[in-house]
């Protein structure tokens, strides 16, 4: 049996457990109505782009110089906001992950402003990123400094900013499981009592003041649907095995354009961004609805009935916008851009062998849509309980856990077997090496 730690040693660590918890119900309301204002914006945006594009094409000659100059001016101007703060760059994940595993420093409370501000330039000008790395880097940042300033110990800090992190994850994508799953299988990859409950307290509070803001509802609708005979769980394992793979190559095509941004060195990075965005622009100018965070097209493939041709179209287009849009280096995150190309990979997978080996009973593309969407974040994060949980409740079914189950062993696998790192692995070891050139 082990010791009893002595009382006065007890005592101290629950007065940190208390402070940390108190904290995290403070930062999780804070990070709570930053989190659904910044959907808010995002969805109004959304909307507008959609709107202005329109009116564009009322303009047939000079129509199209619109949607560029919007998404230059857009991509540059959030490009420009990060310059004196670099930390605000991209997802942020990593940074959070770094500061927990005590490899970078905090960064400062200007990241809240210029995540939001940023993130809505971005990508309510057209880029595909995700609003969940802004919310990620925000919750965390108001941990840090709610922590500093109720003068927690840095172990404390540390837990809390995770805590934090989760907690923006789960308002991102009105997910508070997979909000927390997020902080001990990815960014802390540990359980921890204290860790554990200043989870759970902040991503319960963020979720619950989100929810009394924007209402309850999940983030895609989703008909009621089965998960098939048990001969289809063959099928969801090789689909599995085929995004663990393509995974590791679309993680390979993000740094390759972080790379080649990099080495441009002879235009100033809000020049390099703007071009990024007069690209995404033309994009826009032809395929409205394909540009921006995606959850729109996610929604329509989600409802079924969309034809292999236009879901390719999709899946070409978002697999070289996503990390395009990522290579210029504006606030926004990676995740909703790979759900799409997911749900296409997905629901592509499932239409080729409806039409190549006909069966008494269709597959079902949105099945295999939703099923996409967890093996490809498996194969691009490396995180499948997380991405189990989380599309669970992006989608309010739980139907196909183990069709989900099975096709996320094939994504390990496969991506384990051909050596590929998880993407925030890969984007972590980079912001370190920035920090030593410096």
């Amino acid at each position: 049996m082990p010791e009893k730690p002595p009382q006065s040693d007890w005592d101290d660590q629950l007065s940190g457990i208390f402070r940390a918890c108190a904290v995290a119900l403070i930062g999780g309301l804070l990070i709570g109505v930053i989190g659904a204002a910044f959907r808010a914006g995002l969805s109004w945006l959304g909307a507008r782009h959609l709107e202005f594009v329109e009116w564009a094409h009322s303009w047939p000659s000079l129509g199209w110089v619109f949607p560029i100059v919007l998404g230059a001016a857009g991509a540059a101007i959030a490009r420009l906001m990060v310059r004196p703060h670099p930390l605000a760059a991209g997802s942020g994940v990593q940074h959070v992950e770094a500061i927990m595993r005590d490899e970078a420093q905090p960064g400062s409370l200007w990241i809240v402003p210029i995540k939001f501000f940023g993130g809505l330039l971005a990508i309510g000008s057209g880029l595909a990123l995700g609003r969940e790395g802004p919310t990620i880097q925000m919750g965390a940042t108001i941990g840090t400094e709610l922590a500093r300033r109720l003068r927690c110990v840095r172990d404390v800090m540390r837990d809390v900013q995770a805590a934090l992190g989760g907690a923006g994850l789960a308002v991102a994508f009105n997910a508070p499981v997979g909000g927390a799953l997020f902080v001990f299988e990815e960014v802390a990859r540990s359980f921890r009592l204290r860790l554990v409950l200043v989870t759970l307290i902040g991503s319960g509070t963020a979720i619950a003041v989100m929810r009394m803001i924007l209402g309850a509802s999940s983030d895609f609708h989703v008909r009621p649907l089965d998960a098939g005979s048990p001969w289809t769980l063959g099928a969801y394992l090789v689909l599995g095995c085929l995004l663990g793979l393509l995974g590791v190559l679309y993680n390979k095509i993000i740094i390759f354009g972080l790379d080649t941004f990099a080495r441009l060195k002879q235009w100033p990075v809000e020049i390099r961004a703007g071009a990024v965005g007069a690209i995404v622009g033309l994009i826009a100018w032809f395929f409205p609805r394909f540009v921006g965070g995606g959850d729109g097209i996610s929604q329509e493939i989600l409802d079924g009935g969309m034809t292999l041709g236009p879901l390719v179209l999709i899946l070409l287009v978002r697999w070289v916008i996503g990390p395009l849009s990522y290579s210029a280096g504006t606030p926004g995150g990676l995740f909703s851009p790979l759900l799409l190309v997911g749900a296409c990979l997905g629901a592509i997978f499932a239409g080729t062998l409806n039409t190549v080996i006909p069966a008494p009973h269709a597959l079902s593309a949105i099945a295999f849509a939703i099923v996409g969407m967890t093996a490809f974040f498996t194969g691009v994060v490396r995180a499948p309980i997380t991405g189990i949980v989380l599309i669970a409740e992006m989608t309010a079914t739980t139907a196909l856990m183990v069709p989900m189950l099975v096709a996320c062993f094939g994504a390990m696998l496969t991506a384990s077997l051909v050596r590929g790192d998880p993407i925030y692995d890969t984007l972590r070891h980079r912001m370190l090496q920035s920090f030593n050139r410096i």
